[in-house]
């Protein structure tokens, strides 16, 4: 905890407030979360005294502010500390313990901070001043992208092009974040970092698969599905190697590198003499020369010959399985 008040106290030392106005201080439930844990309960009152709570227990002791050393003395009965000011505000007051270098009391409003939580306090107050939009990722992460709260992820994604990003871990200290691919929990926005920025964002298409698993294309074209061909393919996020994909729709996508190097789909159609096939179609609109029969019923496989295909003129010659 030292650590992360020491980095906000320097981020917003320009913005903190002194105890010498005494109104910041006095009459207010203020919470201190102690070594164990637990919480200890503060009251400032005008006339110096200090009223302490903790597991429904009171102390009075005593306090007293040195507005020449920007000192608090307080006496909690068990012990006596000179405290320094470090950041004040209504809501939170930290104070470093005279004669260390980094060790800190942590002082949260109850009105107003009920949840103590001060680091989550500090992070909104940054995520305000620096119009931060925090996004959290696929693989668990938070990141934060600087300069952008208002843009809509929704309908512009790209304008979030050459902003700065950073990671921001448990505890709501910002870090490098390093370079390469990330995607957005919902997996609905790819982006690239590069040196800490944004360099490129793709929408990715989603498409469920027979096998539970979530096929994305990088910038896909749900509506025209050969503009496809080429583009970056994962499953459940992960790039993935050489093979061939069937989604819930039962286009085939064949995979190599991570790309989608051929797209086809599997048809069923009824012939006459009472057979159906199934066929995968490398015309995605209709069947072709070439294209293979993949099963048949009652017979499988299906004998060589002519047939027709119901409901159509259309007749087609088959050898080994094979469309001719």
């Amino acid at each position: 905890m030292n650590e992360i008040l020491n980095y906000y106290i320097k981020t917003f030392a320009e913005k903190s407030l002194s105890l010498k106005k005494k109104g910041i201080l006095v009459d207010k439930p203020w919470a201190l979360i102690d070594q164990e844990g637990e919480i200890q309960k503060l009251i400032f009152k005008r006339d110096n005294r200090l009223i302490l709570s903790k597991n429904g227990k009171v102390k009075e002791g005593s306090w007293e502010y040195f507005p020449e050393a920007m000192a608090l003395l307080i006496d909690r009965v068990d012990d006596k500390l000179l405290l320094k000011e470090q950041f004040i505000d209504e809501n939170v007051i930290i104070l470093k313990i005279d004669g260390t270098n980094n060790e800190f009391i942590a002082l949260a409003n109850e009105n107003s901070l009920p949840d103590y939580n001060i680091p989550s306090y500090f992070n909104t107050i940054r995520c305000k001043e620096l119009k931060i939009k925090e996004i959290s990722i696929y693989n668990g992460i938070r990141v934060h992208i600087i300069d952008a709260s208002t843009i809509d992820l929704s309908n512009n994604p790209e304008h979030l092009i050459g902003k700065e990003v950073e990671e921001i871990d448990d505890l709501y200290r910002p870090k490098k974040l390093e370079n390469g691919h990330y995607m957005t929990y919902d997996s609905h926005l790819s982006f690239y970092i590069k040196n800490n920025y944004i360099v490129k964002v793709a929408k990715n298409l989603r498409l469920g698969s027979k096998k539970g698993m979530e096929i994305l294309i990088e910038d896909g074209n749900e509506f025209f599905k050969e503009e496809n061909i080429s583009k970056v393919v994962r499953i459940n996020g992960q790039l993935i190697s050489d093979t061939r994909l069937i989604d819930k729709h039962n286009y085939i996508y064949t995979i190599k590198e991570s790309k989608i190097e051929k797209l086809s789909i599997m048809v069923d159609y009824s012939l006459n003499k009472g057979i159906t096939i199934k066929v995968e179609q490398n015309n995605l609109k209709k069947i072709s020369s070439g294209d293979r029969i993949v099963a048949s019923n009652p017979i499988n496989p299906i004998p060589d010959g002519t047939y027709r295909i119901k409901g159509k003129l259309k007749r087609i010659k088959i050898k080994d399985c094979v469309i001719q």
